[in-house]
C-alpha cells in the first residue's frame, strides 16, 4: 500500500506539472486578450491574430487540464447508486465505467494523432498568422495520452479494490 501511495503521489505531481501548462495557456490568453482590448480602446489598434492564438491556446489548455482533473478526482462519477452495493459489485461496476473512459480517451488520442498527420500532409495553417496547426495537435496527443495513462492507473486501483478493503477505502474517500 505504501508503494501505491508513492506512485499515486508521483502521478499527482506529474499531472500537476501538466496542469501548470494549462494554467500558463490560460494566463497567456487572458493577458493577450486584455492587451488587445486595451490597445483597441486606447490606441484604436489590435493585436493581429489574437483571436486565432486564443483559439489554439484554449485547445491546449483544455486538453492539458484533463489529466490534472483526473488525478484530483474532479471528473464526475455517478456513485450515488453503486456506493450502496457491496464492495465487489461496486468496484466491478466502477471498473467497467473506467474501462469505457479509457476507451474513449484512447480513441481521442488516436483521433488527434490522425488529425496531426492530416494537418502535416495538407500543410494546414492558421488564417491570419499562418502558424502551422500540427504543433497544437501534438500537444493534444501528448495531453490525451497522459490522461489515458492516468485513467488506466486509476482503473488498476479499482480492480485491486474489488478484493481489498484498504484500496476500496482509499478510492471511496474521494466519493461524495
Amino acid at each position: 500500500m505504501e508503494k501505491v501511495k508513492k506512485i499515486s503521489a508521483g502521478m499527482e505531481k506529474f499531472t500537476t506539472a501538466v496542469g501548470y501548462f494549462s494554467f500558463f495557456c490560460v494566463l497567456v490568453m487572458m493577458l493577450m486578450n486584455v492587451g488587445d482590448v486595451a490597445l483597441n480602446k486606447i490606441f484604436n489598434k489590435n493585436i493581429i491574430g489574437a483571436y486565432e492564438i486564443t483559439q489554439r491556446l484554449l485547445m491546449c489548455a483544455v486538453f492539458a487540464s484533463f489529466a490534472y482533473a483526473q488525478s484530483k478526482k474532479a471528473h464526475i462519477n455517478m456513485t450515488i447508486i453503486i456506493e450502496k452495493l457491496p464492495r465487489a459489485p461496486r468496484f466491478i461496476i466502477f471498473t467497467l465505467m473506467s474501462l469505457l473512459s479509457i476507451a474513449a480517451a484512447a480513441a481521442m488520442t488516436w483521433a488527434a494523432y490522425l488529425q496531426t498527420l492530416d494537418c502535416i500532409a495538407r500543410n494546414y495553417v492558421t488564417e491570419v498568422l499562418y502558424i502551422p496547426l500540427w504543433p497544437f495537435y501534438v500537444v493534444e496527443i501528448i495531453a490525451m495520452a497522459i490522461f489515458t495513462v492516468t485513467i488506466l492507473y486509476d482503473t488498476i486501483l479499482y480492480v485491486i479494490a474489488i478484493a481489498r478493503d484498504d484500496y476500496a477505502e482509499m478510492i471511496q474517500k474521494d466519493w461524495t
